[in-house]
């Protein structure tokens, strides 16, 4: 008895992940979701791990399609071989310059940015003074962009980024050797202080650096890493607090692409970005551990009021208990600010996102911000910023 002839159109797919990432595996799930949704895909995974098959023969194979990461010089050039549709995960920046030959693929790539400025807005709800990023051991792009991302909303807020690198190449490639760095530059850092890690094993080396140094965490070190890498965020003490990204939406969007490519080969190419989604919250940013001071109580109370209602001295300093003078004293002695200060840098705050983000008038401004003149909130302004209202908006001052 003859066997049933082949199905020969269904498109035979390569799949380049390294698995160990949760990022890769979110996508391969966001791929599986579209192959069981609409065709089904001949589909060769190869992740790199011992004694995995490869597919060096790719066209033998008769390969139509790859989604491949950019990690491997290896994949860089079967992709470049195999002259295949091709979506490309995480290229540097060298892979998308115009005259690289993978220039004109398709690809997906983190929004490092945003989710940088994530990470900061999530930490400037919990009223900290003091902020720092710890970088990926071998800075790569998108760590750059995410500290860079992190520290450009905090100076919109008034505040520094305290930034820690790996030092030596021996540092970089040896947690024995890298270990005490982190822990005397934890130690060193002003507490309490939000650190923002590249990622969440950089987080979870974050946490064990405080664990070796005595260091409270969260109550002198609040830690967010990023990707919600359940099995790493879980095996943490205390767990860490992660954002987590559409990967898996975007693994989806990815296979849709991939799929597009293949019907039409004069579609045209397109950079696919995986964006934060939210922040879930677990004990390593838990801001409910310093939230019960009634310093860091009152401060939230001034971010939360300042520049929406009026708010006085006495109005803080009665959160804090004890006589104003009391109340203030203590304030100054733990955020080397006075509550007068603290009230109008949250309203200058409140009035250059207002500029930023909008084109109302700047008496509605000042209105809005409980300013009672615009004159003399442009007299406020310039003595902050050194520069008008009308020439910060004229200027687009975003840093």
């Amino acid at each position: 008895m003859a066997l049933p002839r082949q199905n020969t159109n269904i498109p035979k797919i390569a799949l380049f992940l390294s698995l160990n990432f949760k990022a890769h595996r979110d996508c391969l799930s966001g791929i599986l979701d579209y192959v069981r949704t609409h065709k089904p895909w001949h589909l060769h995974l190869m992740e790199g791990r011992r004694g995995g098959q490869g597919l060096i023969q790719i066209a033998r194979w008769g390969c139509n399609g790859i989604i491949g990461s950019a990690l491997h010089d290896d994949v860089v050039r079967l992709i470049r071989r195999a002259q295949v549709p091709s979506v490309v995960l995480m290229p540097p920046p060298a892979l998308r310059a115009p005259s690289h030959p993978l220039a004109a693929c398709s690809c997906l790539t983190y929004d490092s940015e945003t989710i940088g400025r994530r990470a900061a807005e999530y930490f400037l709800k919990g009223a900290y003074q003091n902020f720092a990023y710890v970088r990926e051991p071998l800075n790569l792009f998108w760590s750059k962009v995410r500290g860079e991302g992190f520290a450009a909303r905090l100076r919109q807020a008034g505040f520094a980024c305290h930034v820690y690198e790996t030092g030596s190449t021996q540092a970089k490639h040896d947690w024995a050797v890298e270990q005490p760095r982190l822990t005397a530059w934890l130690q060193a850092l002003p507490k309490p202080v939000a650190v923002f890690a590249s990622m969440d094993e950089r987080g979870r080396q974050v946490i064990d650096a405080c664990l070796e140094a005595g260091i409270r965490v969260p109550e002198h070190v609040a830690v967010l890493g990023v990707d919600n890498d359940d099995l790493l965020c879980e095996a943490t003490f205390p767990p860490l607090s992660s954002i987590e990204t559409d990967m898996r939406k975007k693994g989806y969007q990815v296979a849709a692409h991939l799929e597009s490519l293949l019907r039409n080969r004069h579609t045209r190419p397109r950079v696919l970005k995986v964006k934060p989604v939210r922040v879930v919250l677990r004990r390593s940013s838990d801001t409910t551990a310093h939230a019960v001071n009634p310093l860091f109580s009152a401060r939230a109370f001034i971010r939360e009021t300042a520049g929406q209602a009026p708010i006085r001295v006495p109005d803080v300093a009665r959160r804090i208990g004890g006589s104003r003078r009391f109340a203030e004293q203590r304030f100054k002695a733990l955020f080397k600010t006075t509550i007068r200060e603290e009230i109008e840098r949250v309203r200058m705050e409140k009035v250059r996102e207002l500029l930023r983000d909008t084109r109302i008038p700047l008496r509605e401004v000042a209105k809005a911000c409980q300013f009672a003149q615009a004159g003399y909130l442009g007299r406020r302004f310039k003595l902050h910023y050194g520069m008008t209202p009308g020439e910060y908006r004229a200027g687009d001052k975003r840093s």
